[in-house]
């Protein structure tokens, strides 16, 4: 059954959306993202907004018995998931978590703590974003690095356009989130760090039947109940024509040095 009606901090939704992702896409954002971060072992990174882990597990894995992991999120339910499944891994003594709201952040970081900082669709949730930049840049090291992406105006353009047709108007605003990482978040990083550099992810989506395009949308920021029978209709209909349904995953990252 899909996940509907949930979508920024419901784990069951975020595990659906990084399921479609892996399942009908064709790259691996986690090695674009570990790039920028220069990952290594030994590494002590902060994983803020960390979700079930999908980049807290693969990063305490690299950073070994040496390394370190805090890993930070609002959601209790969604940290539960990431302890079992360190657990599984038998890695859990690498990871510490952290449940709390991003803007306490400052109350639990140390200055001059971490090698690394990653806020993977996460910092633009912030209700304070310059406090917690400055946050972040306090608890790095010299030589520190802070990684942060999130989602680009042209994100999922083409299932935007195709929930528009449905809905019979403008595709839907892009949101705060593709904002703050083309503008706000840049210029935040630009007022702190010494050195700031951005990058571009890609990933396609080739969904192959109208069951799985469903599920992706309605685990997404772009569902709406009341249209739910229309995209089904639509989604049956696109498929007796189409051996495939295919939309964009389109990320913004920023990478910001501690000198």
């Amino acid at each position: 059954m899909a996940i509907t009606g949930r979508f920024n901090t419901d784990s069951k939704a975020l595990v659906n959306r990084i399921n479609a992702h892996d399942k009908f896409g064709s790259k691996d954002i986690n090695e674009w993202i570990f790039l920028n971060l220069e990952l290594d072992k030994g590494l002590s990174i902060v994983d803020i907004g960390c979700g079930t882990g999908k980049q807290t597990i693969p990063m305490a894995e690299t950073v070994g018995s040496l390394g370190s992991i805090i890993a930070v999120d609002v959601s209790n339910e969604s940290l539960e998931i990431l302890l079992s499944d360190s657990k599984k891994k038998n890695i859990e003594k690498n990871i510490s978590i952290l449940n709390c709201d991003l803007d306490n952040l400052d109350r639990h970081l140390s200055i001059n703590k971490f090698d690394r900082a990653l806020a993977s669709f996460s910092i633009y949730y912030s209700k304070n974003p310059e406090g917690l930049f400055k946050t972040i840049h306090t608890a790095l090291k010299a030589g520190g690095i802070f990684f942060f992406c999130g989602p680009s105006s042209k994100n999922n353009s083409e299932l935007k356009e195709f929930i528009a047709a449905i809905k019979n108007s403008s595709p839907e605003d892009t949101g705060r989130g593709a904002d703050f990482m083309e503008n706000i978040g840049q210029r935040l990083a630009l007022g702190l760090f010494d050195q700031v550099e951005t990058s571009l992810f890609e990933n396609p989506l080739m969904f192959n039947s109208p069951e799985s395009l469903y599920s992706y949308w309605s685990s997404y920021n772009l569902y709406e109940e009341k249209f739910d029978d229309d995209f089904r209709k639509a989604a049956s209909e696109h498929f007796r024509a189409n051996k495939y349904f295919r939309t964009c995953k389109r990320v913004v990252g920023v990478k910001a040095v501690k000198q």
